[in-house]
């Protein structure tokens, strides 16, 4: 992987300091920045704070940078006076306005390829409206051979890359999986005997979207040199504040899928598909449309498509967004040498105060669930690696804890601290596999009974899914409330993050858990009978733990509900 940090910030020392919660913000600063004097030298991304994100000053500390990145003023100001003196025009044309747009595309494109290091003999940029859009065009164009081809999903994955299973099925191949944070020797030892010197599709999560965790990109190389795979890399969450280099990882990832708004915030509706110019000629399109195609014989059948990314580019691309690609790119990359370090001590800062957290009666306030370690400040001396930027992103998930160990329903957290101007997330973040993993219930998930039904992707072959029943049995746990409701908590740092967000979310979780303990807080969120009497209070965390029947109805669906007059006595939502 490509790195751009100076020598010496790319693992940081991490160091204890004095961790007295009753210390204000400036004096925890102090300490911690007398303990980490390298924390200075990101000083340009404060002043890049300070003038580019001032927004953030009214609107509460944003922590869900990997949900989404916020754009920087400037781009959005420059941007907006070029729309205003410029005339673009539909890039599908040779007129002066068509051809701005299309010499701004074409730049686009190349800022992309730099940004990742790509041999542009080697790859080309096919626009899309997001990473979601660049990974299914490889789904549904990969050619699987039935019974012979192999799609690999690893477990820690996005439900886009989990989407691509819907067409492997269709097209008859198996589908397997590879081991939660595995190393490159556990990932090799899951691939399922290959009967094939072409075995199929390898495709791969660069940084988990709820955990943090960086797999090795060295498996993509191995599988595709050992075994014959072609690799596709889902490096939305690790795009924004990791430097990947195609060129140095030799060529070995066929495809990437990126989203512009999850690097830097802007334009959204840009991803893109960076892709080997090799790989494009084995995918099989199964339609056209207007951009995508030269001549279309009416009436009859024939058809000429055009040649690289036009192929690929159904429509008209976004050409007046494009014209900000290349701008926010190199934004990011002026600071993206201070990131990782950065990043890095704020993890520290954060991990270090959410691990000294105790109720009263001496438990621990906060479990962590990603695997990034939790690092405590009396085991920080003589370990300076026990974080690393290599390995694991800027992000913790974890839960809240009651006084007697039980987890407070994440869902309820994230809406108070809301309330707080302190901005979160909660549930499975579209990684159900992963999420499942961290909170145990992988085997309850595996083995839950769905109704089967039968969804048909082509004419030729149904896949295999199937479908929840939501409503049909509200005092079951159901598959639901294993992933979504009982779901984790996730704070991820990101370009304009500093000391002080994670101090403000720090001080949220104090006051909310000292409000909780000492009865001052009191939600109102209660299901109601019909007649407004109450059937359970939800404040209430007995009945979370308990499965209440009632109230177990209700967090899974995240709604009011009244007891309806149904023979059967069922919850119907409000």
């Amino acid at each position: 992987m490509k790195s751009t940090l100076r020598e010496g910030c790319e693992r940081p020392v991490l160091r204890p300091f004095n961790l007295s919660s009753n210390k204000s913000y400036k004096s925890a600063k102090r300490l911690f920045v007398m303990a980490h004097p390298e924390w200075r030298a990101s000083k340009p991304v404060d002043l890049l704070r300070k003038r580019e994100y001032a927004r953030l000053n009214d609107a509460g500390t944003y922590l869900d940078y990997t949900g989404a990145s916020l754009y920087p003023k400037s781009l959005v100001e420059n941007h907006a006076r070029l729309m205003k003196r410029a005339v673009f025009g539909n890039p599908h044309s040779a007129s002066p306005s068509s051809e701005m747009s299309s010499r701004l595309a074409s730049e686009a494109r190349l800022a992309v390829l730099s940004f990742f290091d790509a041999d542009p003999n080697e790859y080309t940029v096919i626009f899309t409206s997001n990473a979601s859009n660049a990974l299914r065009i490889v789904g549904e164009s990969y050619p699987y051979f039935p019974d012979h081809s192999h799609l690999i999903l690893p477990l820690d994955a996005h439900n886009s890359v989990n989407g691509l299973r819907e067409y492997a099925f269709a097209g008859g191949a198996h589908v397997s999986y590879t081991p939660l944070f595995g190393d490159i020797a556990q990932t090799l030892a899951a691939l399922p005997r290959l009967t094939s010197p072409n075995p199929g599709l390898f495709a791969l999560t660069g940084q988990s979207n709820v955990s943090g965790y960086k797999y090795d990109l060295e498996i993509l190389n191995l599988v595709k040199k050992l075994y014959g795979f072609d690799t596709l890399l889902d490096a939305a969450a690790l795009a924004p504040t990791t430097r990947i280099s195609l060129r140095s990882l030799g060529n070995s990832v066929d495809a990437m899928a990126i989203s512009l708004y999850k690097m830097i915030g802007y334009p959204t509706g840009v991803g893109a598909l960076v892709a080997r110019s090799t790989f494009l000629t084995k995918l099989k399109k199964r339609w056209f449309s207007g951009g995508s195609v030269r001549i279309v014989q009416v009436p009859g059948i024939g058809r000429l498509l055009h040649d690289h990314h036009e192929r690929w580019e159904d429509g008209t691309i976004n050409f007046l967004s494009l014209s900000a690609v290349k701008p926010a790119l190199d934004l990011l990359n002026s600071y993206s040498v201070y990131l990782p370090s950065r990043l890095a001590l704020l993890m520290h800062f954060t991990l270090s105060y959410l691990d000294s957290l105790r109720h009263t009666n001496g438990k621990p306030i906060v479990r962590i669930h990603s695997p990034t370690p939790a690092i405590k400040a009396k085991s920080i001396s003589g370990s300076p690696n026990s974080y690393s930027p290599q390995t694991h992103g800027a992000m913790v998930s974890f839960s809240l804890l009651n006084s007697t160990g039980d987890r407070v329903p994440p869902h309820r957290v994230e809406r108070e601290a809301g309330k707080a101007g302190i901005h979160i997330r909660s549930g499975c973040m579209c990684n159900p596999g992963a999420s499942a993993e961290l909170l145990g219930v992988t085997n309850e998930v595996a083995n839950f009974k769905l109704e089967e039904s039968q969804s048909t992707l082509n004419n030729e072959r149904d896949s295999p899914h199937t479908t929840i029943r939501a409503y049909s049995d509200p005092i079951n746990e159901n598959l639901e409330r294993f992933i979504e409701e009982e779901g984790i908590l996730r704070i991820s740092f990101g370009l304009a993050s500093t000391l002080k967000d994670a101090w403000m979310f720090i001080q949220f979780v104090k006051k909310y858990t000292k409000e909780r303990e000492s009865g001052a807080y009191h939600e109102d969120a209660t299901v109601l009978a019909s007649g407004s009497t109450a059937c359970c209070d939800l404040t209430q965390d007995k009945y979370w733990n308990r499965g209440d029947p009632c109230c177990n109805a209700s967090h899974m669906y995240g709604r009011s509900w009244n007891v309806s007059e149904y023979p059967t006595g069922e919850l119907a939502p409000v």
